[in-house]
């Protein structure tokens, strides 16, 4: 939700909703600049790409749609979360002292595990990863993360297991190298000839994020239980590949809910199935805003560890974000992005606010606060001459302003209106007399960006 402002008229628009751009969601998830470019190829470098593309349309037009690249991302895994969990992996650190909170399920194993991997991990050797509910696989993107962190680590992918058409076209543009690996169909694969191919090898790590339809607060809840017809229960098929394969490390990733008291029982019942197959398990909740991601995405992490490679693994510590919603957004948006006047009016009375455009500048979402912050914005743009700034100097004044904007604020919650200033006091009255009008009847005025604002302030 972007406060809009007007250059052409003076004019401060008060509601100027918006979604986010494919490109910014991307970026939310960790995807970088240089990747997203890929994602969004034309057809016609899609083709110069991948040799047998087979795209739909014109040359020229986005070989994966929109609506598709919105889909991808949000069944992905953030980026920086899996690297920080791979370096904790493949570059372990002594424990610290255990904080009492509860992350295996074994501790009774886990006691007698060695802090450290039983033998030194060889830097220089390549680690070999095999990715199942691949999408367009941010596990071996972190990967390439972690490289970039640690120059000595090397790593190649023997299989990536997908059944999504869009998703797997998003994988061949990112990974061509990878393409003969696709494994199709977790349900069918011969997991036998994939050793086969192996040659000998061992897989280091093979992650799996089974789907979360069937046990997410937004979907259906008919859990995973084995033997299901449920999608989330294709995590079952997932044992397969273990027995035959026997992997050094798993990693799992699913939503919340996965260990809520609803499914707990499954989830043990899958832990304990991983168990028998000689695997020691550590799980911990995991949210993308603690490691560098402007995102509140909860999820679920376990490790598994092949007991002869097994050590007291711990997972990455949090730290302080310090990007920020605005730093992923783009500068320049098509209007296309920005809400129509009924579908900004049908939001706000949804959200039972006119001003929940404002939570963006941490205030809450009343009416008062929204006045305050117009009248705000309305006399700094006119004292810093925020008319003759360019949109990316004006985000970045306003940006460094933000935190005096806060502090007057509670000056006005704490002594009122009135200690801010008879010229702040005016302004407020008057647009809280607005708001007054406008809700007896009149009708709010149409902006060219299809924002809303019931008789926009115009700067005299």
């Amino acid at each position: 939700m972007i406060t809009k402002l007007n250059f052409t008229d003076r004019t401060i628009k008060s509601y100027a909703i918006r979604k986010l751009t494919p490109k910014e969601c991307f970026r939310l998830m960790g995807v970088r600049d240089n990747v997203i470019g890929t994602m969004q190829s034309s057809n016609a470098q899609a083709a110069e790409r991948v040799p047998d593309w087979k795209g739909k349309g014109k040359p020229e037009d986005m070989a994966i749609s929109a609506s598709q690249q919105y889909k991808q991302a949000g069944n992905s895994i953030c980026i920086d979360v899996l690297a920080y969990l791979y370096q904790n992996l493949f570059y372990p650190v002594p424990p610290k002292p255990r904080s009492g909170e509860q992350l295996s399920l074994f501790n009774d194993l886990e006691d007698t595990l060695p802090a450290l991997p039983p033998t030194a991990a060889d830097k220089k050797e390549e680690k070999l990863f095999l990715t199942t509910f691949s999408g367009y696989d941010s596990q071996l993107m972190a990967a390439d993360l972690l490289k970039s962190w640690r120059p000595d680590f090397h790593w190649t992918c023997v299989g990536w297991s997908d059944i999504d058409k869009y998703a797997c076209q998003m994988h061949d543009l990112v990974f061509p190298q990878f393409a003969d690996c696709a494994l199709g169909d977790i349900t069918k694969i011969d997991w036998h000839e994939v050793k086969c191919s192996l040659e000998s090898r061992e897989v280091d790590l093979f992650t799996y994020s089974s789907p979360c339809q069937d046990i997410s607060q937004a979907g259906k809840q008919m859990g995973l239980k084995e033997g299901s017809d449920t999608r989330s229960a294709l995590l079952w098929h997932v044992a397969k590949a273990v027995e035959v394969l026997r992997p050094k490390y798993l990693l799992q990733e699913n939503v919340a809910a996965l260990v809520s008291q609803k499914f707990m029982p499954d989830f043990q019942k899958w832990l304990n199935k991983l168990s028998s197959l000689g695997y020691v398990s550590k799980w911990s909740r995991l949210n993308a805003k603690n490691y560098g991601v402007p995102q509140n995405r909860d999820r679920v992490f376990c490790l598994s560890m092949r007991k002869d490679v097994a050590f007291d693994y711990q997972f990455p510590e949090p730290f302080e974000l310090k990007t920020r919603l605005e730093d992923v957004l783009e500068e320049e948006v098509s209007d296309r992005y920005f809400l129509k006047d009924d579908a900004v009016s049908k939001f706000l009375k949804a959200n039972d606010s006119d001003n929940a455009l404002f939570l963006q500048f941490d205030l809450p979402p009343t009416h008062e606060a929204a006045m305050f912050l117009k009248t705000w914005l309305t006399l700094w743009m006119q004292a810093a001459d925020g008319w003759k700034m360019t949109s990316t100097s004006l985000q970045l004044a306003l940006y460094s302003a933000k935190q005096k904007m806060e502090q007057s604020y509670f000056v006005f919650m704490d002594k009122g209106v009135a200690a801010l200033g008879d010229e702040f006091q005016r302004l407020f009255k008057e647009n809280m007399e607005r708001k007054k009008d406008g809700d007896k009847g009149q009708t709010p005025t149409t902006s060219d960006s299809g924002g809303v604002s019931s008789t926009p302030f115009k700067l005299v």
